[in-house]
């Protein structure tokens, strides 16, 4: 069995450098449910179509119409 001695400020190092290796990583993550797929996107953009245009009713009216 290999044992190697190091030292507290040498693991206080490498424990730092792994800690920004870490930070670099994270900040470089994409987010999976901030990725859309074609059909989510072709969707969003009909969403904001009617949108504009006022196409959209109002989840009371829905209710309202569904005599609910």
């Amino acid at each position: 069995m290999n044992t190697e001695s190091i030292s507290m400020e040498d693991m206080k190092k490498e424990i730092d450098t792994i800690k920004e290796e870490i930070k670099k990583i994270k900040s470089n993550m994409i987010d999976p449910d901030s990725i859309l797929t074609e059909e989510d996107y072709i969707c969003l953009q009909e969403y904001r179509r009617e949108k504009e245009t006022g196409k959209l009713l109002r989840e009371s009216e829905v209710i309202k119409g569904l005599g609910l």
